[in-house]
């Protein structure tokens, strides 16, 4: 799946965008990141919340926490450390990808749905009060008026 990704370097941002896609399928993918965000981070704060709850599990979630501190304050650790935070970040933004298309499908067929009751409730009423005025009133005019215009301007041209 192509990407736009944003690399910092020297204090400049530089930007590389893969072509491959269409603007629709980007505008898609932002949609799913944005929709899929709001879950990923209740399931992230979900779990987070119960490692904080067990003593043991806590402990460890500190020294993982510390290690990563002393990682990124070692000039000789600290780029390893910063990539696989990218990684992990872009590991969340995929998983908040694929949740948000999955709840916008959901919702599109939802809504789907009920335009389809909607419409099933409605036709009746247009068929029965809407046509025969139609038919009654307003072909009639058309045919008098509109269509010999259109005619003699067809003809002109």
């Amino acid at each position: 799946m192509a990407r736009k990704t944003e690399e910092k370097t020297s204090g400049t941002t530089t930007s590389t965008t893969n072509t491959g896609r269409k603007p629709s399928e980007q505008a898609l993918q932002a949609v799913d990141v944005a929709v899929g965000a709001v879950p990923t981070v209740a399931e992230n704060v979900r779990t987070t919340a119960e490692t904080w709850t067990n003593s043991e599990a806590r402990s460890q979630e500190i020294e993982t926490l510390q290690k990563r501190v002393q990682t990124l304050r070692d000039p000789k650790t600290r780029n390893t450390e910063i990539e696989s935070l990218r990684d992990r970040l872009g590991a969340e933004l995929q998983k908040a990808e694929t949740k948000g298309g999955d709840v916008r499908r959901q919702v599109t067929d939802q809504l789907v749905g009920q335009a389809r009751k909607a419409r099933e409730r409605v036709e009746p009423v247009y068929r029965e009060r809407v046509e025969p005025v139609v038919k009654e009133r307003v072909e009639p005019i058309y045919r008098d008026r509109v269509e010999p215009t259109v005619k003699r301007v067809r003809q002109r041209i």
